[in-house]
C-alpha cells in the first residue's frame, strides 16, 4: 500500500479509522475498557485497560489494614499506562495494536448473530450510560457497558449503518434528565 507524500517530503499520517470505547464486562477474563475500531468489515476491540487489577482489588480487604493501600496503587498505575496507551492509540495502525496484544480481538460482522443497545442497568452502582450486548457464533455474548452519552452515540452513529437489522437500538434520549432511557415503543 503506498502513502501520499506531504508538501514537506514527509509520509502523511495515516487515518485512523471510527472508533468508540466500551468497558467489556463479559466473558471476564477479557474484562477491561477498549476502543473498538471499524475495520472493513471488522470490529477490532484494543484493550486500552485490563480487568486484572479489578481482580486484586477485590482480594485487597483480606489483607487487612495495608490491603487498604492496594486499590490506589493499582488504579494510579493502571489510570497510567491507560494514558499512553489512549495516546498511542490515536496514531498507531489498529492492526497493528491488535497484533501487539494479547487481550485484543477481533470479532467480523458476519459473526455477529445478534446485538443490542441497551439503556444502563438497574443494579449500576457508578454512572454508566448504557449497554451494547454482542451475540456472536454459537451463542457467545459480549457484554459491553459505555461510561457516557456520548460513547452511546458515536457507538449507534457507527454500527446502525454496518450492523443493520441485526442491531436493536432499544434507547433514546431524555433531554430531561440528560440521560438515555428504554425506548418507549
Amino acid at each position: 500500500m503506498s502513502q501520499r507524500l506531504s508538501t514537506s517530503g514527509k509520509h502523511a499520517p495515516k487515518a485512523v479509522p471510527p472508533s468508540f470505547d466500551v468497558k467489556l464486562t463479559s466473558p471476564i477474563l477479557s474484562a477491561g475498557t477498549y476502543r473498538v475500531f471499524i475495520v472493513r468489515s471488522d470490529l477490532l476491540f484494543i484493550q486500552m485497560e485490563g480487568g486484572r487489577t479489578s481482580i486484586v482489588a477485590a482480594l485487597a480487604p483480606l489483607l487487612g489494614p495495608a490491603g487498604g493501600i492496594i486499590p490506589l496503587v493499582l488504579w494510579l498505575v493502571s489510570k497510567r499506562k491507560a494514558h499512553v496507551k489512549k495516546e498511542r492509540l490515536e496514531q498507531a495502525d489498529p492492526e497493528e495494536l491488535l497484533r501487539g496484544s494479547e487481550a485484543s480481538f477481533k470479532l467480523s460482522l458476519a459473526e455477529i448473530r445478534d446485538a443490542a443497545i441497551e439503556p444502563k442497568s438497574f443494579f449500576v452502582l457508578s454512572g454508566k450510560a448504557g449497554r451494547l450486548t454482542l451475540i456472536v457464533r454459537h451463542g457467545e455474548k459480549i457484554k459491553c457497558e459505555f461510561e457516557n452519552p456520548g460513547q452511546v452515540k458515536q457507538a449507534i452513529a457507527l454500527l446502525a449503518p454496518l450492523l443493520n437489522v441485526t442491531l436493536k437500538i432499544n434507547v433514546q434520549w431524555n433531554e430531561k434528565k440528560g440521560e438515555f432511557e428504554k425506548r418507549k415503543n
